[in-house]
């Protein structure tokens, strides 16, 4: 089934396919290769909360001598083609495409010695993404890459909106999957946002329930299915129906959250923000 007949998918009965299915069947995708077992039962010994990250992944993106280090003292053949521009922390040069980065670099750390290994871009950007110091490419990741273990560590079950949250994912590279939960389990793979948030009638599919009642009946036809679960669970031997446990709860708080809702209703934003974002 393709990914827009499984967003158009209805919600009002079990007979179809819910939102916590559509995370089930993402997720159960995502982890066709991992072995029976492999997945880390839940504990609630977790950490507590943490400070937001936000990683922009590049894939083929802009040289560094045309950014973040212009190389200005380097002879003329080693250079960028942009002319450098000093910021304001002293010894920090940056080039002349970054004038508003040059005001606020006392704000931020430039790491200038990230390097990499890999026989090939797949290879790089496990090592990168999930410390995986294999030089050959491979198909498949074998390690958790580091947001999926900052998933586990800060799961919360209290939490209205998902730890882990990618918007367009680069999770693939050509015929290469170079970031994933792996053994670690689908339970900590990303809320995944696809689409244009450029365009004004931009939307997040399955988030929120506008209807009162039909989220009473909603949050009634869930906790049938978990006693259901329940005892499917007794002789399950595969760790899944733990996931299945989480992507029920996610499914209900980002159907019935409103915090999870403003969360991604970029109306609220200033067009201004959203010009500067693209």
């Amino acid at each position: 089934m393709e990914r827009r007949d499984l967003l158009k998918a209805g919600l009002y009965g079990f007979s179809g396919l819910s939102l916590g299915d559509l995370l089930r069947q993402r997720a159960f995708a995502i982890d066709h290769a991992a072995k029976p077992g492999d997945a880390i039962r839940y504990s609630k010994n977790r950490l507590g909360e943490s400070t937001a990250i936000i990683m922009v992944w590049l894939r083929g993106g802009c040289s560094h001598l045309d950014t973040w280090d212009p190389k200005p003292d380097a002879p003329s053949e080693f250079r960028g083609p942009f002319n450098p521009i000093n910021t304001n922390v002293p010894g920090i040069v940056l080039t002349e495409l970054l004038p508003k980065l040059s005001k606020c670099a006392d704000k931020y750390t430039l790491l200038r010695s990230v390097a990499h290994t890999g026989g090939g871009h797949p290879a790089g950007s496990l090592q990168v993404l999930a410390g995986d110091p294999a030089a050959a490419d491979k198909t498949l990741p074998e390690m958790p890459d580091w947001m999926s273990i900052a998933n586990y560590l800060r799961y919360s079950q209290k939490r209205e909106i998902p730890n882990y949250i990618t918007v367009n994912p680069v999770d693939r590279y050509d015929a290469f999957t170079i970031a994933g939960a792996t053994y670690l389990g689908p339970s900590y793979e990303p809320f995944r946002v696809t689409g244009d948030p450029s365009k004004p009638d931009f939307h997040v599919p399955n988030i929120g329930l506008h209807d009162p009642k039909l989220a009473e009946r909603f949050k009634k036809r869930i906790e049938l299915k978990r006693g259901i679960d329940r005892l499917q669970a007794e002789i399950d031997q595969t760790g899944l129906m733990e996931a299945v446990d989480d992507f029920d709860r996610q499914a209900l708080s980002l159907l019935t959250s409103k915090k999870a809702k403003d969360a991604f209703d970029l109306t609220q934003e200033d067009q201004k923000t959203r010009e500067r974002y693209g």
